[in-house]
């Protein structure tokens, strides 16, 4: 019942053919067997129908490599995009279940990034920028198209983990450039949080070692502190 739905997905039944011939056999021997005791009725007669104990022990057996196939599977997929690991064998499957489909790797993102709650993806999907939980957004420097991937979900999660840090490379060198040309009400408001308290901490280390190499300088830079406040 648990493999089940994970090797009825043409996605993971193309990556893994061998698991998915052998859980096809076990699930059709297992229907069969069913299939004969729902006719029979009688648990002792069927129980000990010649040959079934050896029959359920290949089963098992086989099952066993499946499921070992399947663990593999997961392990190669973590180790080429780490943060995988955040997530449980379960999550794993339904994201990969449906490579076709970015959005199902939506409701994850928050275990595999901190802080970001969506990716703003278009009808084409691709992937324009990304969402905190609070609504704010920081586009990408450069779109990344899941659809070269060609279903792998690890390889535009990787495309966009890189994006990410690009993006806000060039986010806090644009906010940093603007912040002397802005006022500094509307500049807050501008940009995002999380680069606004960057830049303004990069900002108030210059001035403050400024300050404190030059006469009366903490004076008035604690003036103008409050005033900033």
């Amino acid at each position: 019942m648990y493999l089940e739905p994970v090797f009825s997905s043409e996605d993971i039944q193309a990556q893994m053919p061998e698991e998915g011939r052998l859980f096809k056999k076990v699930d059709a021997v297992w229907r069969q067997i069913m299939g004969e005791l729902g006719a029979q009725m009688n648990a002792v007669e069927t129980a000990s129908k010649p040959g079934l104990y050896e029959k359920l022990l290949e089963l098992t057996a086989l099952l066993d490599k499946v499921i070992r196939g399947l663990n593999a599977y997961l392990e190669k997929k973590r180790l080429f995009f780490p943060r995988f690991f955040f997530l449980s064998n379960d999550e794993m499957l339904e994201i990969l279940a449906e490579t076709k489909d970015p959005n199902r790797v939506q409701p994850h993102l928050k275990k595999c990034f901190e802080g970001i709650s969506g990716l703003h993806l278009d009808a084409e999907l691709v992937i324009h920028g990304m969402m905190s939980s609070e609504g704010e957004r920081v586009m990408f420097s450069r779109p990344v198209d899941t659809v070269e991937a060609k279903g792998c979900v690890e390889k535009w999660l990787l495309a966009v983990e890189e994006m990410m840090i690009r993006s806000l490379v060039d986010v806090v060198t644009a906010s940093k450039d603007a912040y002397f040309h802005t006022p500094r009400a509307e500049w807050v408001l501008k940009w995002p949080g999380q680069v606004v308290l960057c830049v303004s901490q990069v900002y108030w280390t210059q001035e403050v070692h400024r300050a404190l190499a030059s006469a009366n300088g903490l004076q008035t830079y604690l003036e103008k502190s409050n005033v900033t406040l």
